[in-house]
């Protein structure tokens, strides 16, 4: 599909052909009629995206503290594989648009194909021929409404929101700052409302818009206090809603000389904030901050989830914010006409967006059509495929799942091997697997999962998704006869890991790896062997895990499983490969008086009894200092002990003697793990991990977590008998 993007390195606008994105559950997939680009936001946006690294850093003091962080754990090489995976490719522009449905997704019940549909949302709304947008991000556009007015939705819920953050109430005096397309439609809501209108801006052309949107009265900046006061008997304005863009706080400025004694500022545009004390304090001035589109903005659990507040308590969401413009429109009590200054095909991006940088050129709302759209995308269903065999001389590689992990570790380390070619990349977004194709010399990028594993080119499938899906896809590639690679962890359920169990049987000739990588280390592979054999052990690791914002995906027990599922795996799969036995029981303990509270701040303990004896520690904390190194390991036994500090030196002690591997470049043992798996596949062998290990390791997991959810230990056969 044809999809308009922001090269990152360049700065340039080009119009891509990317794949298209794939029917997911809880989002609509929609062919896209018409687009929307607001002179403000989207100039502001593509300035952005052309700052130099350096500026953007600037803006992000923050990052520069993780730069200096990474270059400590893995040098010059891996801080710009860093860089590059977040600010190289390619950047999706538009978040207004307006389509008909192609797929509902069986649970939404909500559409039908056919049905035309208002979309909106920055990385969901694109312009693009085909997007897939969250159920609560979109909104049926009633009859008689046309495309283009309705790919105004998304503006017109973000004035919708200024409005009623104002509490503008019948016959009350408004003046409206800034009369660009958000100002506009602003006007024309109060005048709906039954509001008295003044409409403030230093271009001639907007204020007389302004005239035709709704305002009584228009004026410069200059004599804007004039204009309120005359119209509102002099005493003020009952509210001013700020819709300007400028870095200057004037706007701020002038809104406290317009209100009244005790009026109400809203904040809708991006202004300066600098809040004149005096004129407010003496007013007694409210200000208040208009949040986008309306509550459910920026609430994950709402956009991403589906989780809708009860209309009893929220009476306007951003989705009934965007119903409630529809049918302003539909009865025509407001309208988009006038506001359309130009209009382009997705073909002429590049000549749109150059206008929005001319300021000699008077534009408003610009849009973007899709003439002769194919009436679906291209659908791919999966081919018998024969069984892979064992031995390969090289290996066709198919990622699904392309994040900031696999392009700043795995993807490097597979790029620069003579025995690999990289074959096939997908995302679910579109633009993604273009970059990564393009950045790592894959030959297709793609949407679906079908379209990799029915390509009879890849013979190994590396499955690098969001936690929730790992299981899923593991089984799906090992099903159609692909050597995988799965992240950790491989399931957050027992069922999910049953099933793999089970896809693993089926399929004996395909092996299965997943990334648990820290035994593989030369520290821990060091260690082991001074260690010997000896038993039982007492073993400690303790981790300084660095904080995650608690709205993170990482957190949600769903689709992330929480930082024990997600990353604590690692750590106790350390531990059974020091023991070399299989988990007995594990006790979990966390911060806090309820199991919430490891989903916020990610602290546990996991105390761990092995079957020959041994014991075993996991400390996890979110709440260390970022300058404490972030993992340590001791184990003790038989008058022995060794330890490994942050994989960069390990220690052994026997007696009055100490070894030392000595200091090194931090070492976690991705490459040493990843190049066993392949050599295996060459020689047909078996797995540097056993099929056994991994599932121990994964069960151990498992046991953790239940044992968190009952606040009580967890015998782990217990969860192993369900497995048999």
């Amino acid at each position: 599909m044809k999809q308009v993007l922001q090269d990152l390195e360049t700065g340039s606008i080009v119009v891509a052909d990317t794949p298209d994105p794939s029917p997911s559950r809880g989002r609509i997939l929609v062919r896209v009629q018409a687009s929307l680009l607001s002179a403000g936001t989207e100039s502001a946006q593509v300035a952005k995206g052309r700052q130099s690294l350096l500026e953007k850093l600037r803006e992000k003091p923050d990052l520069i503290r993780k730069g200096l962080e990474e270059l400590k754990e893995r040098g010059v090489a891996g801080i710009k594989e860093k860089i590059a995976s977040k600010y190289e490719g390619y950047s999706e522009l538009g978040y207004s648009c307006a389509g008909t449905v192609v797929h509902a997704g069986v649970d939404e019940g909500t559409y039908q194909a056919g049905d035309l549909v208002a979309c909106a949302g920055v990385g969901a709304a694109n312009h693009a021929e085909f997007v897939s947008v969250p159920r609560l991000l979109t909104a049926y556009v009633p009859d008689g409404i046309e495309a283009e007015a309705a790919a105004f939705t998304t503006v017109g819920a973000i004035a919708m929101q200024g409005v009623r953050q104002s509490a503008a109430q019948l016959g009350e005096y408004i003046a409206v700052i800034g009369l660009g397309l958000v100002g506009l439609i602003t006007c024309q809501l109060l005048r709906a409302n039954g509001c008295r209108v003044v409409g403030i801006d230093p271009s001639p052309s907007a204020r007389k818009r302004g005239l035709s949107s709704g305002c009584e009265v228009v004026t410069d900046p200059a004599q804007a206090a004039e204009g309120v006061f005359s119209i509102s008997g002099g005493q003020g304005a009952d509210a001013v809603i700020i819709c300007a863009a400028t870095s200057e706080s004037s706007p701020v400025e002038l809104a406290g000389k317009l209100a009244r004694s005790r009026g109400r500022v809203v904040m809708v545009g991006a202004t300066g904030m600098t809040i004149p004390r005096e004129e407010y304090f003496a007013k007694e001035l409210s200000f208040t901050l208009s949040r986008s589109y309306g509550p459910g903005r920026y609430d994950r659990r709402y956009e991403e989830g589906g989780n809708d507040y009860p209309i009893d308590y929220v009476r306007f969401t951003e989705q009934r914010n965007m119903r409630s413009f529809l049918e302003l429109l539909q009865r025509g009590t407001i309208s988009t006409a006038s506001l359309i200054t130009h209009r382009f095909t997705v073909d002429e991006a590049p000549a749109a967006y150059t206008l929005l940088n001319d300021r000699s050129i008077e534009r408003v709302g610009v849009i973007l059509t899709y003439p002769n759209a194919p009436s679906a995308p291209q659908r791919f269903s999966i081919p018998s495929i024969a069984a892979v065999p064992a031995r390969l001389e090289s290996f066709g590689i198919g990622f699904i799942g392309a994040g900031a992990y696999a392009q700043s570790m795995l993807l490097p380390l597979l790029k620069k091997r003579s025995d690999v070619h990289m074959r096939s990349v997908m995302t679910r977004n579109g633009s993604h697997a273009l970059h990564a194709a393009k950045r790592f010399g894959f030959e297709k990028a793609c949407s679906k999962v079908d379209e990799v594993l029915a390509d009879s080119g890849v013979q190994v499938v590396f499955v690098s998704t969001r936690h929730d899906s790992h299981a899923k896809f593991a089984c799906d590639a090992l099903r159609a006869g692909k050597h995988v690679w799965v992240e950790k962890p491989l399931s957050l359920t027992l069922d999910g890991l049953r099933d793999v169990v089970q896809a693993m049987r089926d399929n004996p000739g395909s092996r299965l790896v997943v990334g648990f990588n820290r035994p593989f280390s030369q520290d821990a592979e060091w260690l082991f062997a001074k260690l010997g054999k000896s038993t039982p052990r007492m073993m400690h690791y303790r981790v300084n895990a660095g904080f995650i914002p608690a709205d993170s995906w990482v957190h949600d027990p769903a689709s992330g499983g929480g930082r024990l599922m997600g990353e604590g795996c690692h750590f106790f799969d350390l531990l059974r490969a020091c023991a070399g036995q299989a988990a007995e029981s594990v006790y979990t303990e966390t911060l806090g008086t309820n199991r919430e509270d490891l989903q916020a701040t990610g602290n546990f303990s996991a105390s761990i009894r092995f079957s020959d004896g041994s014991v075993g520690q996991v400390v996890y904390s979110s709440q260390g200092a970022p300058s404490m190194p972030k993992e340590h390991f001791e184990c003790f036994v038989g008058q022995t002990c060794g330890s490994i500090h942050d994989y960069r030196e390990a220690e052994f002690f026997r007696q009055d003697k100490r070894d030392n591997l000595g200091r090194h470049a931090q070492d976690k043992g991705q490459e040493r793990l990843l190049d066993l798996f392949l050599r295996c596949l060459q020689s047909g062998g078996p797995p540097p991990i056993s099929a056994e290990s991994l599932i121990e390791s994964s069960l151990l997991t498992l046991a953790a977590q239940e044992s968190l959810n009952r606040r009580a230990p967890v015998d782990v056969d217990e969860l192993r008998r369900c497995l048999a």
